[in-house]
C-alpha cells in the first residue's frame, strides 16, 4: 500500500519547515507538495490530489477558509485541517462550517501533526484543546434542551467530554480502560446520533443541546 499523500499551505517557512519535518518522519504519510499562497496551494490541490491538507488560515492572498471549502467539494477524498496561530472564536467558527476536519495551533507542539494526520485518516477530527474551549462557547445563544433529552449514552457522554477537553482516541481509552477501537465505535454512534460528521461539531451540537 502506498504512503498517504499530504499537501501543506503554509506561507512561513519556519512553520513549514516543522510541518515538512513532522510528516518526513511519521510512517505511512508522504509529502507531495508545499504551498505557500492560497492561490498555489489550490492549483497543487486539484495537481497532486492529496489525501490530507495542513493549511494556515493567514495566508498572503486570503484566507486558507477556502482551501478547506475547496477540499470539501473535491471529487476524489481529502480532509483538511486547519495549522493556525489564530485560535479566535469567529475563526474557529467558519472552519468548522468550512468542514475543516481538525485544528490545531502553532503554538502548541506541532511535532504531533503526523499523529494528528492519522487521527484525520481514522475519522477523527484533532483539536487543541483552547480550540475545544471556542466549540463550548459557539453555541452559548442557542436553544438548550434539558440533559434528560440527550440521545447519548452516560459512557458517550463520558467520551465526548473528553473529547472536549482535546484528548486523543488512544489517552480516552486509557483513561477508560477500553481499547482505542472501542473509543472509536462510541465517536461514530455519537456522530450518528448528532447528525454529525467530525469531532468539532459533535461537541458544538451536544453543547447546543444541553449534553456538555
Amino acid at each position: 500500500m502506498s504512503d498517504t499523500p499530504v499537501l501543506i499551505i503554509e506561507d512561513r517557512a519556519d512553520i513549514a519547515a516543522r510541518l515538512v519535518d513532522a510528516v518526513g518522519a511519521t510512517d505511512g504519510v508522504t509529502l507531495v507538495g508545499h504551498a505557500m499562497t492560497l492561490d498555489q496551494g489550490l492549483n497543487m490541490l486539484f495537481d497532486l490530489r492529496p489525501r490530507v491538507v495542513l493549511v494556515d488560515i493567514g495566508l498572503p492572498d486570503g484566507s486558507g477558509i477556502e482551501a478547506v471549502r475547496a477540499c470539501v467539494q473535491a471529487d476524489w477524498p481529502v480532509d483538511a485541517m486547519v495549522v493556525s496561530i489564530f485560535g479566535d472564536e469567529t475563526r474557529v467558527v467558519e472552519a468548522i462550517q468550512a468542514g475543516a476536519k481538525g485544528y490545531i495551533l502553532k503554538g502548541g507542539g506541532l511535532d504531533q501533526i503526523g499523529e494528528d494526520i492519522l487521527t484525520v485518516l481514522e475519522g477523527g477530527s484533532p483539536i487543541s484543546p483552547s480550540i475545544a474551549r471556542h466549540l463550548l462557547a459557539i453555541v452559548k445563544d442557542g436553544t438548550v434542551t434539558t440533559p434528560e433529552a440527550s440521545p447519548l449514552t452516560e459512557r458517550e457522554t463520558e467520551i465526548l467530554r473528553a473529547v472536549a477537553r482535546g484528548y486523543k482516541r488512544q489517552e480516552i481509552a486509557g483513561q477508560l480502560g477500553i481499547s482505542a477501537g472501542t473509543v472509536g465505535n462510541h465517536i461514530t454512534n455519537i456522530y450518528r446520533k448528532l447528525e454529525v460528521g467530525t469531532n468539532m461539531e459533535a461537541v458544538a451540537r451536544a453543547s447546543k443541546i444541553g449534553v456538555l
